[in-house]
């Protein structure tokens, strides 16, 4: 189960074609990726010692959830290399987390994830999302159809930090 997404990029004088597809997570290959992603947040919203956690822990904890059977991840895949990451749990809709390298936020990939993530989920017969979104990624979900319902603090192995709980009726 692939998606495309041809892209045009400029070099030099030369365009080149490139070509993400979106396919099924396979264990051990994105945990750089979730570490690049998560460092490169620059919040203005958690502590210095909040921010330091989550760059510890999230990697890691997302791995875990990856390998359960319960939860579904994708990745997005350029030229060979994977560029982002999305998972949810396939039991409540909860969204484990889209992650996408630095260089290429913006370029609709994380947006291209969480349509398949949404995709999957309703095949799982699922009606509802849900995304305990960090502070820093409460308008990505706006954007893309989410809505806020309540905030609170979260922890995060053993971390209080604020999220948003944001949903969307699919």
């Amino acid at each position: 189960m692939f998606i495309s997404q041809k892209k045009l990029i400029r070099t030099s004088s030369k365009i080149k074609q490139s070509v993400m597809n979106i396919r099924q997570y396979q264990q051990d290959e994105v945990k750089a990726l979730i570490k690049r992603a998560t460092q490169s947040v620059e919040p203005d919203s958690y502590s210095p010692e909040q921010q330091e956690h989550l760059e510890n822990v999230i990697p890691e904890m997302n791995l875990k959830f990856a390998e359960k059977d319960r939860y579904f991840y994708f990745v997005a895949v350029e030229d060979g290399e994977i560029i982002g990451l999305a998972g949810f749990q396939r039991e409540n809709g909860t969204l484990a987390g889209i992650f996408v390298e630095p260089e290429h936020m913006g370029e609709g990939i994380g947006s291209r994830l969480l349509e398949k993530i949404e995709d999957k989920a309703k095949e799982e017969g699922l009606n509802e999302m849900e995304s305990l979104a960090s502070l820093e990624a409460v308008e990505f979900y706006r954007k893309n159809g989410y809505e806020i319902v309540d905030e609170r603090d979260q922890d995060i192995e053993g971390e209080e930090i604020g999220v948003k709980v944001m949903v969307k009726t699919l």
